[in-house]
């Protein structure tokens, strides 16, 4: 994987991440001014829309990271971080779907369920990826280079 993909990745995902956290906060954990209000906090409808317009380029970015990361080092059989990366890869299609689902649902029903899967799968798509990708934060402690870092890593595994 190369740094302007890592970027991508990293960068789309913190950005959908902060968006979509400070948007369940919003929604869910405030309490309107106004007992008539439509939003629990004035900034709600906007973390909202920025959570769905971000949302796209890490779709762009996992497609990238399964053809340029996951899936060759999958098919090599490739081990070190292996756990972490495939629940990445079962978390995101969860969270994808659902995502998508919760636009489009017309029953309240359908919609809470829709919404209870995509912030399950989403709080623990943060928790996995920070786990796969400190994993390997010690190597780059010592001051290893990237790339000796995921050798270093890779034997340790």
């Amino acid at each position: 994987m190369t740094r302007g993909e890592a970027w991508l990745f990293h960068s789309s995902n913190a950005l959908v991440s902060a968006t979509g956290v400070a948007y369940a906060l919003a929604a869910y954990c405030g309490e309107p001014a106004d007992p008539y209000a439509l939003v629990n906090h004035p900034l709600q409808p906007h973390l909202q829309h920025a959570h769905v317009a971000l949302a796209p380029a890490l779709v762009f970015a996992l497609g990238v990271i399964w053809a340029r990361h996951a899936q060759p080092r999958v098919r090599s059989g490739w081990k070190p971080r292996r756990s972490s990366g495939l629940a990445l890869l079962a978390l995101a299609i969860p969270m994808l779907l659902s995502g998508y689902f919760i636009q489009i649902a017309v029953e309240p029903d359908w919609r809470g369920v829709w919404v209870g899967t995509h912030l399950m799968a989403s709080l623990l798509w943060i928790v996995a990826t920070l786990v796969h990708v400190l994993r390997r934060v010690p190597a780059l402690a010592r001051g290893a280079a990237p790339e000796d870092a995921a050798r270093e890593n890779d034997a340790r595994v």
